[in-house]
């Protein structure tokens, strides 16, 4: 026997040729075995036109077979983008909250400056209030008048008497014409 052949072995279904230790069997004609009948022939199918190619995409007869992904297994999708995409997503969401927070803070201390010089404008307006009050009264009047060299007027009054149109009482009597 040559190396290249191999050992056969002689079964009761047919000829087997021992691969690995175990038996295969031999086709069916081989064994008397008739095929099943076969079935009706089908319709040849129409040719399908191809498809035109997609913009920015190489045919696929002229894709170099290394470009071509492959048809086993799962696609290996790198993930450094999509890490990168989150980690920019998140920092752009921290950088804009600070820049809220620093704008809020300002407006605060704003509306606190606002707050108090409103206040001091009140005690201001108060103050004024109280100085008028006490300037208005006679006693402040009448020294005032005194420095400004106002003296006080002692003389008796004078009533006017309106339906004879004459001036009563007084130091002179003085006659109004009635018009």
């Amino acid at each position: 026997m040559r190396n290249d052949e191999e050992p056969t072995i002689q079964t009761g279904g047919g000829t087997a040729t021992a691969v690995d230790d175990r038996p295969v069997r031999a086709p069916r004609a081989a064994r008397g075995v008739t095929a099943p009948p076969s079935r009706p022939a089908r319709a040849p199918r129409r040719a399908v036109p191809p498809r035109p190619p997609r913009r920015g995409s190489v045919p696929a007869t002229q894709a170099p077979a290394a470009a071509r992904p492959a048809a086993t297994g799962p696609r290996n999708v790198p993930r450094t983008p999509f890490v990168l995409l989150v980690v920019g997503l998140l920092c752009g969401g921290l950088v804009t909250l600070l820049l809220l927070n620093t704008v809020l803070a300002q407006d605060s201390f704003r509306v606190n400056d606002l707050r108090d010089s409103t206040r001091e404008l009140h005690e201001q307006a108060q103050d004024l209030n109280k100085q008028l009050l006490q300037r208005s009264q006679p006693e402040a009047v009448a020294e005032e008048a005194r420095k400004h060299g106002v003296r006080p007027d002692n003389s008796a009054p004078e009533i006017l008497d309106v339906p004879e149109g004459r001036v009563v009482g007084g130091q002179s009597q003085v006659e109004v014409p009635v018009p």
